[in-house]
């Protein structure tokens, strides 16, 4: 057994296919099932029952599972600390990004690192923090921007910088008011939130009622950030998400951004990472020049950042 034949099976075993996982992986399907054979045969256990949609996985293949992603993460991080020693930062640094920074910092971070650092490679995945938070934790990012402190031995936050939480939409769908918004004047404003993000949703609407308001005009959730926009656009709802979410929008004359006059909604946004003493060190060129483009963000002014609170 090694961990080629551990990858390959994993590999079948998250898609449920051999011919998708042989696409995945860029082998043939013959060589696929030649090396799952030999694994099946090591072990003396059917690891997949065939059908015609593809596989389903055993009892001894779901046990496999368990050992075989603990087994593959501990390679993984055996081999980047060793790397640590090899010289120049070089390899592929994977990155999760929350929606805004998606929008205003990476691509100024891809262009500055292809320009100074052309031997990294930065690969970015986009979602919500908890999403990116289950993909550090497995692995599948090197670091990731969330709003949450990571609270678990491996790994650290880096706190970058502090984001307010805005009402944005049309001027028209706006008219009449001014920043900043106090709650009680969001109890009739029609609003499209993400149904991705349920904490700001749910922290929003337990806010006003703690202060004996209901927000009436809350539309379905809606799980499309380009939807969202659409609708927004139109005037029919306006939306409250951090300014750099929109900014572009919002620098065009297409929406306005006024501050929601609740400390409580801002956040903390982290860079979370592995522990400085485990990263490779393209890892921390990168994690330093994260902090150089968010720092010259804060100074100039942007996006309604602010340096991060620290207690």
């Amino acid at each position: 057994m090694d961990l080629r034949q551990l990858r390959y099976f994993l590999k079948v075993a998250e898609l449920s296919s051999f011919r998708a996982a042989a696409e995945t992986l860029n082998i043939s399907q013959p060589a696929l099932g030649a090396q799952v054979r030999k694994l099946e045969e090591e072990l003396d256990v059917v690891l997949f029952t065939r059908h015609s949609r593809g596989v389903d996985t055993t009892d001894a293949g779901r046990l496999l599972m368990e050992h075989a992603r603990a087994l593959l993460e501990r390679a993984e991080m055996a081999s980047r600390e060793v790397r640590r020693f090899s010289g120049a930062p070089g390899g592929i640094v994977k990155i999760g990004v929350t929606p805004s920074i998606g929008r205003v910092l990476a691509p100024k971070l891809l262009e500055v690192c292809a320009d100074r650092h052309p031997d990294i490679e930065v690969n970015l995945t986009q979602a919500f923090s908890h999403e990116l938070d289950r993909a550090l934790l497995s692995s599948r990012v090197d670091m990731a921007f969330s709003t949450t402190e990571m609270d678990e031995e491996r790994f650290e936050s880096l706190p970058l910088l502090l984001q307010k939480t805005y009402v944005v939409g049309t001027p028209e769908a706006l008219d009449g008011l001014s920043s900043p918004v106090s709650i009680n004047e969001l109890e009739f404003l029609p609003l499209a939130m993400d149904a991705r993000n349920e904490e700001r949703t749910h922290f929003l609407q337990d806010l006003a009622a703690r202060k004996g308001v209901k927000l009436r005009n809350v539309r379905p959730p809606i799980h499309s950030m380009s939807i969202r926009r659409e609708i927004v656009l139109s005037g029919s709802c306006s939306t409250i998400v951090p300014y750099a979410v929109f900014a572009q929008e919002i620098s065009q004359g297409l929406f306005r951004a006024l501050e929601v006059d609740e400390t409580g909604l801002h956040r903390n946004l982290n860079l979370n990472t592995r522990t400085v003493e485990t990263m490779m060190p393209a890892e921390h060129v990168i994690r330093q020049l994260v902090v150089e483009l968010v720092d010259n963000h804060i100074s100039a002014g942007d996006f309604g950042w602010l340096f991060p609170q620290t207690t």
